[in-house]
């Protein structure tokens, strides 16, 4: 299918990179050919040619003298489960460039009971929700689903929740997340933009707090799950785990 004119190796680098980081080939799996690529976007091979060197120099791709072009072993994304840690800040420690897309925002949801009562919200107070879609130099890597205390963060709109959330509570509302709970299973991800239906995910469901123990949000996060290792320690003569492991009911 032929794409747009403007600024078309561009687009084609943009649009082969969504389609890799979307898991349409997998590493080892050969990708088109210069001549292959051409012919199926509708550009002149020169065009191909200049993508195809842009995905093997930004390491999406690896060439193999003679034989051809084929999908790289993509580096996994490590998350601590030792640590309160933003996603914008692991993200760019292990050198990706972290971006956020508000997918969905609510300031007055109809939240369910269990996450009303989690929150310690009281009857009649707003609960507010979004979704959104953090990516890594441009690839879906989290869906992560917030409920929020509407009274904690007055004026709080889809626009300001663009990047590190954490970041956003400690600057423009005085709330630091002190301690975080959570559990973990693994889950088949909802659809979303970017990945190929039905994926494996990480599911992390669980509250942030504050130092005086007050819930700042609950979260539903789904880590995709061919990017994402999650990393920790654990002391046996530490006085409190670090990890619980649960085995869940079969559905």
């Amino acid at each position: 299918m032929p794409i747009e004119t403007r600024s078309v190796h561009l687009q084609l680098i943009q649009l082969c990179q969504q389609e890799l980081g979307a898991g349409k080939w997998r590493a080892g799996d050969r990708f088109p050919s210069e001549r292959e690529l051409a012919a199926r976007h509708g550009i002149s091979r020169v065009t191909a040619n200049k993508v195809i060197a842009k995905l093997v120099s930004e390491g999406w791709l690896e060439l193999r003298k003679g034989i051809g072009c084929f999908v790289a072993e993509r580096p996994t994304l490590f998350a601590s489960l030792r640590r309160v840690e933003s996603f914008t800040d692991f993200a760019r420690e292990q050198g990706y460039e972290p971006s956020t897309q508000v997918l969905e925002f609510q300031r007055a949801h109809a939240a369910q009971e269990r996450i009303r009562s989690a929150l310690r919200v009281a009857p009649g107070d707003a609960v507010m929700f979004m979704r959104r879609l953090r990516l890594a130099d441009g690839e879906p890597v989290i869906l992560e689903d917030r409920w929020l205390p509407a009274a904690l963060y007055p004026g709080l709109t889809e626009a300001k929740a663009q990047g590190s959330f954490y970041q956003l509570c400690r600057e423009r509302f005085g709330l630091t997340v002190q301690r975080e709970e959570a559990e973990i299973r693994a889950a088949i991800a909802p659809a979303w933009p970017g990945v190929n239906w039905p994926a494996p995910a990480l599911r992390l469901e669980g509250l942030g707090f504050d130092a005086a123990g007050r819930p700042l949000w609950y979260q539903v996060l789904h880590y995709h799950g061919g990017r994402f290792t999650l990393s920790n320690a654990v002391d046996s003569a530490a006085a409190v785990p670090r990890l619980a492991l649960r085995l869940g009911s079969r559905s």
